[in-house]
C-alpha cells in the first residue's frame, strides 16, 4: 500500500478516535496508538521510538484519567461514595437507555443524575447532591479534554509526517 494511503488511513483512525474521545463508550485513545503504530512501522515515518513510547504512556494515562478523575472530582466537590456509586450506575444506565439524544449524551446526563440520585438515596442535602453531580460532570469534561488534546496532537503529527514526505 502506498505511504500516502497509509497516512490517510491513520488520519481516519485518529478522526474516529477523536469521536471516541467525546462519545462515552467508544474507544478513542487506543485508536490514536494504533494509528501511530501503523504510521511508524508501515509508513516508515520519521518518528523516534521515544516519541512512540511517550504516546503509549499518554494513552495508558488517559485510561486512568478517564476512569478516576470523575470519581475524584465528585469527592472534591463534596460528594460521598454514594455519589460516586450513583454516577457509575448512571454511566451503565446511559449506555443502555434508548433516549432520542445524540450519541453519548444520555450517558453524560445519566452519570450526572446518577451522582445526584446516589446522594439523595444516602440522605444528603440538595446542595451536596448537586455539587456531587457537578463534580462528576467537571471530571468527565476534563478527562474528555485530555483525550481530545492527545488526539489532536497525534493528528497534527501525522499531518506533519505527510508534509515532510511531500517535501522530500
Amino acid at each position: 500500500m502506498e505511504i500516502g494511503m497509509i497516512l490517510v488511513l491513520c488520519l481516519i483512525l485518529v478522526g474516529l478516535g477523536l469521536l471516541g474521545s467525546v462519545i462515552p463508550g467508544m474507544p478513542g485513545t487506543p485508536l490514536y496508538l494504533v494509528a501511530m503504530l501503523i504510521a511508524r512501522f508501515c509508513a516508515d515515518v520519521n518518528m523516534s521510538n521515544l516519541e512512540l513510547f511517550v504516546i503509549f504512556i499518554l494513552v495508558a494515562a488517559t485510561f486512568a484519567v478517564d476512569f478516576f478523575l470523575p470519581m475524584w472530582t465528585t469527592k472534591k466537590f463534596g460528594g460521598t461514595s454514594a455519589g460516586v456509586k450513583g454516577s457509575i450506575v448512571g454511566l451503565l444506565a446511559g449506555f443502555f437507555l434508548p433516549l432520542p439524544l445524540p450519541p453519548g449524551t444520555s450517558t453524560i446526563i445519566c452519570m450526572f443524575l446518577g451522582a445526584i440520585i446516589g446522594e439523595y438515596i444516602a440522605g444528603q442535602s440538595n446542595d451536596v447532591a448537586v455539587k456531587s453531580g457537578m463534580g462528576n460532570l467537571i471530571g468527565f469534561i476534563i478527562a474528555t479534554t485530555v483525550k481530545f488534546v492527545l488526539g489532536v496532537y497525534c493528528g497534527w503529527r501525522l499531518i506533519a509526517f505527510g508534509l515532510d514526505m511531500v517535501k522530500n
